[in-house]
């Protein structure tokens, strides 16, 4: 049900430009639940009457989770808080026939939490004139004897992943103040509006276009989701989610630097190691399924071009580039130090100039197809990595993302769940704290069609790293 904010709507209006860069191109939802264990505490501090009453204290400081999207006459879009119209968050509660231990045996597994409709219809976030969907959804559940399921989604373009958890976390510090009749919790850096839109609009025009980004005005919006769209059957997709220590990823990085292939002065973040690792297998493990036929790939990662352009580093709204890096097949059959190597060389290219080149080609061929009539130019567009025909692995590494922050006053979820549905795209969470800001683990979110994840699963040097801990 839609929240009644009463005296707490925010007051006043908020607008921010979407089309400014790549913002408009992630038009999804993201899902995630946070599984609290049972215990009195949870029993004093998340109650209906507490969680309602926090949830609208948080969001009187967060307008553009109350945001409609606009589209201008010139078609850029933009996401509007208009106080007299607004487009309020839902929240839910259910009791489900579940037992919190039954859901721990199963790895929290998000198929099984889904069964008992813990979530809710993930919708399509694409931008329309009669747009109406909530940028916020809540739903809580309440196990038989003991322990609590939140579940959140935003939409990408309002609060992208990192908003979201921030806000979360927020939502439970203002939770725990109201308990002990405190009034006041600071809204942290992450949620704050900026001013300006993040990429500044220049008036340069570049002749040609990054290779990272594409856009076809000669199709329909369907007409390019399917050319770049492997048809695949439901069934055959396979998500899993598997735990990697962090000592593990350490031992990896040493690899590396005992390999010999850095040069002096040449160093590889973990991050990049982590990605080597992940997509090394995972192109394997399609070739050795007979998913792809042997050849290249295409490896991604998802780039935050806020650092490069000398943006801030806090607060919403972070433009992301794909950036790529092709391994030979030679590459990939090899050890992986070279190939971490390699993607670390690969991000020299993201300089502040290239990125702002890319942004001002984007923005002035937007520009351009709204000019020649064309009504819908944010679906126009896509990242060439995303064309799951071809041969491409990706890594989003989140491993920073506060999923774990949210204390709402019987202490910080157990264990968090989120979902990828997009093959051969991998997405990397920190796993549960081992103690308060550390992590001992991290999870990856790692989507294939069967034989590719039979394959990987059946990858000794994969599972001597890995560990299988949930099933979707």
């Amino acid at each position: 049900m839609r929240l009644d904010m009463g005296e707490h709507l925010p007051k006043e209006a908020v607008s921010r430009r979407i089309t400014g860069d790549t913002q408009f191109m992630f038009q999804f939802y993201k899902p995630c639940f946070q599984f609290f264990q049972p215990g009195d505490l949870v029993n004093r501090y998340m109650s209906q009457a507490s969680l309602k009453h926090s949830l609208i204290v948080a969001l009187h400081e967060c307008p553009l989770l109350f945001g409609r999207f606009k589209i201008h006459d010139d078609l850029s879009i933009s996401l509007e808080y208009n106080p007299a119209s607004p487009n309020m968050p839902t929240l839910e509660f259910q009791t489900a026939d579940l037992t919190y231990s039954e859901l721990e045996s199963r790895g929290f597994a998000y198929s099984l939490a889904r069964q008992h409709s813990m979530d809710l219809p993930i919708p399509d976030g694409t931008v329309t004139r009669d747009f109406d969907q909530p940028m916020l959804m809540v739903k809580v559940t309440y196990f038989t004897g003991g322990g609590v399921a939140v579940f959140c989604m935003t939409n990408h373009v309002a609060f992208d992943g990192n908003a979201m958890f921030s806000f979360i976390a927020h939502w439970a510090r203002c939770n725990q103040q109201l308990i002990v009749r405190q009034q006041s919790v600071e809204l942290p850096p992450d949620l704050k509006v900026y001013d300006a839109a993040l990429v500044s609009n220049t008036d340069n025009e570049p002749a040609e276009g990054p290779v990272e980004i594409s856009v076809d005005a000669t199709r329909t919006p369907t007409e390019i989701a399917t050319s770049i769209t492997r048809m695949v059957a439901r069934s055959s997709i396979c998500a899993n989610v598997f735990s990697i220590e962090t000592s593990s990823l350490s031992k990896l990085k040493q690899q590396v630097a005992d390999s010999g292939v850095l040069c002096e002065g040449e160093w590889v973040s973990s991050n990049n190691v982590l990605a080597a690792f992940i997509a090394q297998h995972i192109a394997q493990a399609n070739m050795e399924g007979q998913v792809y036929e042997e050849g290249s790939w295409k490896i991604f990662q998802a780039l935050d071009m806020r650092r490069p352009l000398s943006l801030p580093l806090h607060g919403l709204g972070s433009p992301i580039m794909l950036a790529e890096c092709h391994a030979s097949y030679s590459e990939l059959k090899s050890a992986f130090p070279l190939l971490a190597k390699r993607i670390r060389q690969s991000v020299d290219k993201y300089t502040g100039e290239y990125l702002q080149d890319s942004m001002d080609w984007m923005n002035a061929s937007y520009r351009k197809l709204a000019e020649n009539g064309v009504q819908e130019p944010w679906r126009h567009f896509w990242f060439t990595a995303m064309n799951t025909n071809t041969r491409s692995v990706g890594i989003s590494c989140m491993s920073k993302i506060p999923i774990y922050d949210a204390d709402f006053g019987a202490g910080r979820p157990q264990m968090a769940r989120s979902f990828n549905p997009r093959p051969n795209y991998v997405i990397v969470f920190p796993g549960p704290p081992a103690s308060a800001g550390s992590h001992d683990s991290l999870h990856l979110y790692v989507t294939l069609e069967r034989p590719a994840m039979e394959a990987l699963k059946s990858d000794p040097a994969w599972s001597s790293v890995c560990s299988l801990i949930s099933e979707f």
